[in-house]
């Protein structure tokens, strides 16, 4: 449960979303985003923390913001077709926050696959870009299915290695049902990179099987955490290294350590590579009939018996719809160093600090 500011380090304070999505724009604004950019990327945070993917949302803030004091992110991005051809498109995310291309390329997206039935899209030069199943959600919300891909610099040794190679690779599908939105968003490691920087935040521990330290050993330690490892061994492997091969070799992007380090590599761009794909069922069974089709399907699996030591079988994304609807109810908590990191910024680019709950 959420407490009130003035409580001690790992505990948490609360704030409506609509107040934090304005408060991470005007830092964003202050820290010399454009305005415009500035909202892509508040907005795409808040929603990702709303949603209950708190690794991926706000705490990303300060980075971002050091990257854009620093020369690092372009602060007056314009995403451009650097060429177009049928179902196909390459873009390049001129140095700027990847939400912002991110959200340009599945637009893009979405219309070549209204006009050929699918759509697909590359991007270059790009940064960070969030939560996958974002991009994913903005295309099914449109009533078509897609796939969203990013690489990211190596956090995740091979399987059988002890170095990093590959980056946490995410892979997201989104399809429209009758009812919501089926979301499947996950890492291609055992767990998101940012769910140890969460750990840290929080001064939790962290489960054995998610990440090993210097020596490759595993650790229960998030301080000592400093590689992640692949979801499932050897499949996990693949599956990153096939999004590695989407999202940066086929935009001809960065890949393995091409690709900048965020948080430990102030001397260039990232140059992270994304990767979208949409698909229009109208072109097969037929966009009403599918959704039919999918609401049948998620309902027969909802409704299996659930095995000893759980409530019930649930589907991907339905956590975090919940999460979501509790959340945009009683508003978004936030670990209290991360408030006041966050506090500490708005101070020294003159915002205002918010109240909070």
């Amino acid at each position: 449960m959420a407490r009130e500011p003035g409580s001690s380090v790992g505990e948490s304070v609360t704030m409506g979303a609509e107040r934090l999505e304005g408060w991470v724009g005007e830092l964003l604004e202050a820290a010399g985003l454009v305005d415009e950019a500035a909202a892509v990327v508040a907005q795409s945070l808040v929603e990702t923390n709303l949603r209950g993917i708190d690794s991926h949302g706000v705490l990303r803030v300060p980075i971002y913001i050091e990257r854009l004091r620093a020369g690092l992110l372009n602060d007056d991005p314009e995403p451009f077709v650097v060429s177009e051809d049928g179902a196909v498109a390459v873009v390049d995310a001129d140095g700027g926050p990847g939400q912002v291309a991110g959200y340009f390329a599945t637009d893009l997206a979405v219309r070549l696959a209204r006009a050929h039935g699918v759509g697909v899209v590359t991007v270059r030069g790009s940064s960070h870009y969030g939560a996958a199943g974002l991009y994913a959600l903005r295309a099914a919300r449109e009533g078509l299915l897609a796939i969203s891909t990013t690489n990211a610099e190596p956090y995740v040794v091979p399987y059988g290695g002890s170095g990093p190679a590959l980056g946490t690779n995410p892979i997201a599908f989104a399809a429209p049902s009758t009812d919501a939105i089926f979301v499947l968003d996950m890492a291609t490691s055992q767990v998101a990179v940012g769910k140890v920087f969460l750990a840290r935040e929080q001064g939790r521990a962290i489960p054995e099987s998610w990440a090993v330290d210097e020596r490759g050993a595993p650790t229960t330690d998030a301080d000592e955490a400093r590689w992640a490892v692949p979801l499932g061994g050897y499949k996990g492997y693949g599956l990153g290294l096939m999004v590695e091969i989407l999202s940066g070799l086929l935009a001809g992007a960065g890949f393995t350590h091409s690709v900048g380090d965020m948080y430990n590599d102030f001397s260039r761009a990232q140059d992270v590579g994304h990767f979208f794909l949409v698909i229009d069922p109208e072109r097969t069974v037929g966009r009403d009939a599918f959704a039919d089709a999918l609401e049948r399907l998620l309902s027969e699996l909802r409704a299996n018996p659930p095995a000893p030591g759980f409530d019930a079988v649930l589907v991907a994304g339905d956590p975090e719809l919940s999460t979501q609807s509790q959340r945009s109810r009683d508003g978004i908590p936030l670990p209290r160093s991360l408030f006041d990191t966050l506090s500490s910024l708005a101070r020294e680019l003159g915002v205002a600090v918010p109240a909070t709950r």
